[in-house]
């Protein structure tokens, strides 16, 4: 017996569409997919098209596949001892990783996972390494000129396709965002400037002054590293994020919270967290920091692998946000915090998330709104995206469950499958609520694990019909 599709995939399902919409035209299946991109999510989305019988073809800039988890590719955000940020147990494409390997593996044991899974599941031999995309346009009959780089060709070379995936990531050296005054200030004073996706390990920096700006999961993690050969190490703090811990009763905190609480009620989930957070780390108040202007839950938050011991033990200096880093010294909005000058700043200040040939209807306020189930071009049947999502355990997961509503998607409509139609005049209706009353506070790429995948789910068994 078929499981009973979700409310949020119903009411999705139930919403009224314009009768006089055009219908859209149908992709070749004569053609290939192209998948660009394999790191996680693209391995995810030629594992699904391949286990749906769909043709296609992957492209990977480096010479050999694992995305940024291959410290070798120029494009590595991935610094010297750096760990997944979610544990092995919620850290997969399907097969668990080894359970000898630690609870929160090690960059290099990741992408060794991602080379194994692409050789099991027989995904070598259908990508062309250290070829770039370079662009793509509609051809008469509605296909797809793809215009890809190989490394050993001189000229560009062409490939028609049925459609184009897209799987190129978002954390990783060319998405890279800095504050530009705070930079050029940094730039002109001479100092050792840098993002954090180009850090790569604390040796460089000892006996330097150094300054982080930004206290995401890499600014603190860098943060905690740094300060154990720098002569001083500060972190600077624009707005205040939670702060929970990587173990929980001798477990992982995402693998507690996934096996134990999902079923439970959101303000008992919220209570039981609140409780961990302050048993464990405390309110960020007692670090000096302001209160977050949120609840937990309602953001991402951040993990501690060793931060606050750091900070308690004084080797960071919490400071607020840097203001001026004229002539080299910095200056910091809370005006009894004295300016100081250093050697080195670290911008671990995020990514722009941006994906080729899609439009933000927003001006990248929620990119999210542009694509249907996260996945789909609204009015393109031949572009998908494996965009990355955030939840409270690991996204690899998620990437597998997009890549087989992806593929769902390409086989229903090459066998003449009776709900590609309909999908496609739903395309451009609002998506499934994929939240919940997790990450309300959060753009639209942060969902609830349970939730959206379950709503993908329901979405692939619908259109298999």
């Amino acid at each position: 017996m078929e499981p009973k599709p979700s409310r949020p995939f119903r009411s999705w399902l139930t919403q009224p569409i314009a009768e006089t919409a055009a219908p859209l035209p149908s992709t070749d299946p004569a053609l290939p997919v192209l998948v660009v991109g394999a790191g996680p999510a693209g391995l995810a989305a030629m594992a699904g098209l391949k286990q749906a019988g769909v043709a296609f073809q992957g492209v990977e800039g480096h010479s050999r596949v694992g995305g940024i988890w291959d410290q070798t590719n120029p494009l590595s955000s991935v610094y010297d001892g750096m760990q997944t940020n979610t544990s092995r147990h919620t850290t997969h494409l399907g097969p668990p990783m080894p359970a000898e390997w630690p609870d929160y593996p090690h960059s290099s044991q990741a992408r060794t996972y991602l080379a194994d899974f692409a050789r099991e599941r027989q995904l070598d031999s259908h990508i062309w390494c250290s070829t770039r995309f370079e662009n793509a346009r509609k051809s008469p009959t509605g296909s797809w000129i793809v215009t890809l780089q190989r490394a050993d060709q001189q000229q560009p070379t062409e490939l028609e396709c049925r459609a184009v995936v897209f799987a190129t990531g978002v954390h990783h050296q060319e998405r890279r965002v800095v504050p530009p005054q705070l930079w050029e200030e940094a730039k002109a004073a001479e100092l050792d400037v840098r993002h954090s996706s180009q850090y790569r390990g604390a040796a460089e920096f000892a006996g330097k002054r150094v300054l982080i700006v930004g206290i995401g999961n890499s600014g603190s993690d860098i943060a905690d590293m740094i300060s154990r050969t720098a002569s001083r190490t500060v972190l600077a703090v624009r707005s205040t994020p939670w702060i929970v811990p990587s173990m929980v009763f001798g477990r992982p905190s995402d693998q507690l919270a996934d096996d134990t609480t999902n079923w439970l009620p959101y303000w008992i989930q919220l209570t039981s967290f609140q409780l961990i957070q302050r048993l464990y780390i405390g309110h960020p108040r007692k670090l000096g920091l302001d209160s977050p202007n949120y609840q937990l839950l309602e953001k991402f938050a951040i993990t501690d692998r060793g931060f606050m011991q750091a900070v308690r033990e004084g080797r960071v200096i919490l400071r607020s946000n840097v203001t001026s880093l004229k002539d080299g010294t910095a200056t910091f909005a809370k005006p009894d915090q004295a300016a100081e000058p250093f050697d080195a700043v670290i911008f671990a200040t995020g990514y722009n998330r941006r994906y080729p040939l899609l439009d933000d209807p927003t001006d990248g306020k929620n990119l999210a709104d542009a694509l249907s189930f996260l996945i789909f071009h609204r009015t393109e049947p031949g572009l998908a995206y494996m965009a990355e999502t955030i939840a409270t355990r690991g996204c690899w997961p998620i990437f597998a469950e997009q890549g087989n509503a992806m593929a769902a998607y390409f086989a229903a409509e090459q066998r003449g499958g009776k709900n590609v139609a309909a999908f496609n005049a739903r395309r451009g209706l609002p998506s499934p609520d994929f939240k919940g009353k997790v990450f309300s506070k959060a753009d639209g790429f942060h969902v609830d694990y349970h939730r959206y995948t379950k709503a993908l789910q329901d979405l692939g068994a619908w259109l298999e019909r």
